[in-house]
C-alpha cells in the first residue's frame, strides 16, 4: 500500500529558485520511500503481535505509519506556517482497538521512524523534527490517559452495578457477563468486606480508594470489584486461593475511616455466595453497635460475621438466624431435641453455668456434665464456659426451640 508522500509539491510554473527553497527542508522523496519502506518491512519483528493480525489489520497499521510521516514532511514543506496541534501518531480509535500496550509500541515504532527521517535533513529540519516527535509523544501521551480515564470509568460503573445487583439479590445472566468482562472466572469463592471509606468528606472516598484498593489485591494475587450498598463500601474479594479472607481484609483496612466498623463476610462460592457474604457483612455493619466496647466505644477491626449471628438474628437478619439453626442448633439436636447434648447445654446455661447445680437438676455426675459441654464444643465450634460464646449457643437453643414448636418444623 506504499505510495507517494503526500506533502506539498511545488508548481511547476514557480521560478526554479522558488521550487529549490520550497523544497529544501526536506530529504528527497526517494529517500523517505526508503525509510518508510524499512520500517514496514521491519513491523512484526518490531512489533511480534503484528504477525497475528488479518490483512486489514495490517493495513491498519501501515496506514498509521505512513500518514505521521506525511504529516511531518508536510509541516517540513510548510516552513512553519502549519501551526496545528501535533497528532498522536496512532489516532484514537485504532489506540482502542489495539489497547494501551500494542498502541504505545506501535506509537514508539513510529517516532523511531521519524526521527532517521530527521537524520537524513539538514540541521535546522533535523531540530524541527525532534521538536515534532516530542509534540507527537505528548501528544500520545495524553490520548493514552484520556483513554485510561475512560476505560476506569467504564469499569467502576460496572463494578458498581454488579455490587448493587449482588446486595439486592437481584443478580442476572447480565451480572455473568459484566464479571466476565471484568476478568473474573466462571466458578469463584469470594468474600465481602464493608465499611465506611477513608477521606469520605467529600463524598469521593469510594472513588478514591478504588484503585488502590485493586492495586493491593492485585499484589497479593486476588482480584477485587468496589462499589457502594446503603451508603457503605463494598469491597468484594476473589482470593484465587492466594491467600485467607484474613490476609486480604487486613492489607485494605487502611482504606476504611478508624471510627467505621470494618466488617467482613464469610467465604462463599459463585454469585450466590457473593450475595450472602455481602449481605452478611452488611448484616454485621448494622448490628456492630451492640458489640461495642461500652467505655471506649471501640470495635474489633475487622467484625467477623459470624461472630455476630446473635446480634445480626435479634436485629432481624434472618440469614443469621438460619445459619444458628441449622448450624448450631441442628448440630446439637439432630432428631432428638430433647437428647442429652441440647438437654445439658440448656440446663448449664440456665443454672448460672454452674457444673454442680447442672449435675443435681440431671442426676448426673459432674464430670458427666463436663463430657457433655466438651461434646458440645465439638460438634458445634463454640465453648459454654466463655461468656460470649454461650450467648451465641443460647440464641441458638431459643431459636431452634422456637421454631421445633411449629408443625413442620424441620
Amino acid at each position: 500500500m506504499i505510495g507517494k508522500s503526500k506533502r506539498s509539491r511545488p508548481k511547476d510554473d514557480e521560478p526554479a529558485e522558488a521550487q529549490q527553497a520550497h523544497r529544501a527542508p526536506t530529504a528527497s522523496d526517494a529517500a523517505m520511500e526508503q525509510i518508510l519502506l524499512k520500517t514496514l518491512d521491519h513491523l512484526q519483528e518490531a512489533l511480534p503481535w503484528a504477525r497475528s493480525l488479518p490483512a486489514d489489520g495490517h493495513r491498519t497499521l501501515e496506514g498509521a505509519i505512513q500518514t505521521a510521516l506525511d504529516d511531518l514532511l508536510s509541516r517540513l514543506d510548510s516552513q512553519g506556517t502549519d501551526d496545528s496541534e501535533v497528532p498522536s501518531p496512532v489516532p484514537a480509535e485504532l489506540s482502542r482497538s489495539l489497547g494501551p500496550h500494542r498502541a504505545m509500541e506501535l506509537t514508539q515504532v513510529i517516532l523511531d521512524m521519524l526521527e532517521e527521517a530527521g537524520r537524513t535533513m539538514g540541521t535546522e529540519e533535523e531540530r524541527a523534527t525532534l521538536v515534532y516527535t516530542r509534540q507527537a509523544a505528548t501528544a500520545a501521551a495524553e490520548l493514552y490517559a484520556d483513554l485510561a480515564e475512560t476505560r476506569s470509568g467504564r469499569k467502576a460503573v460496572t463494578e458498581s452495578r454488579i455490587i448493587r445487583h449482588l446486595s439486592e439479590k437481584t443478580a442476572d445472566t447480565r451480572t455473568v457477563d459484566d464479571l466476565a468482562r471484568l476478568g473474573w472466572p466462571t466458578e469463584f469463592d469470594c468474600f465481602a468486606v464493608v465499611g465506611e471509606p477513608q477521606g469520605n468528606d467529600d463524598g469521593q472516598g469510594m472513588e478514591n480508594a478504588r484503585q488502590p484498593i485493586h492495586t493491593t489485591v492485585v499484589r497479593q494475587g486476588g482480584r477485587a470489584l468496589v462499589g457502594e450498598s446503603e451508603g457503605l463500601m463494598v469491597v468484594l474479594i476473589n482470593p484465587d486461593r492466594s491467600g485467607t479472607p484474613a490476609d486480604f481484609c487486613a492489607s485494605i483496612l487502611r482504606f476504611f475511616t478508624d471510627e467505621s466498623a470494618v466488617c467482613l463476610g464469610p467465604l462463599r462460592h459463585g454469585i450466590p455466595g457473593a450475595e450472602d457474604s455481602i449481605r452478611a457483612a452488611l448484616s454485621t455493619h448494622a448490628a456492630a453497635p451492640a458489640v461495642a466496647d461500652p467505655i471506649t466505644a471501640a470495635l474489633p477491626r475487622p467484625l467477623h460475621a459470624d461472630d455476630l449471628l446473635p446480634e445480626r438474628a435479634l436485629n432481624g437478619d434472618t440469614d443469621a438466624a438460619d445459619q444458628l439453626y441449622q448450624e448450631v442448633y441442628m448440630s446439637l439436636a439432630g432428631q432428638d431435641p430433647n437428647g442429652p447434648l441440647p438437654t445439658t447445654l440448656l440446663t448449664f446455661l440456665r443454672s448460672g453455668n454452674s457444673l454442680e447445680v447442672t449435675a443435681k437438676k440431671l442426676g448426673i455426675h459432674p464430670n458427666t456434665v463436663r463430657y457433655r459441654l466438651r461434646r458440645c464444643v465439638e460438634v458445634t465450634g463454640w465453648d459454654a464456659m466463655d461468656p460470649r460464646e454461650s450467648f451465641v449457643l443460647r440464641a441458638a437453643l431459643i431459636i431452634g426451640r422456637i421454631r421445633r414448636s411449629h408443625t413442620g418444623a424441620d
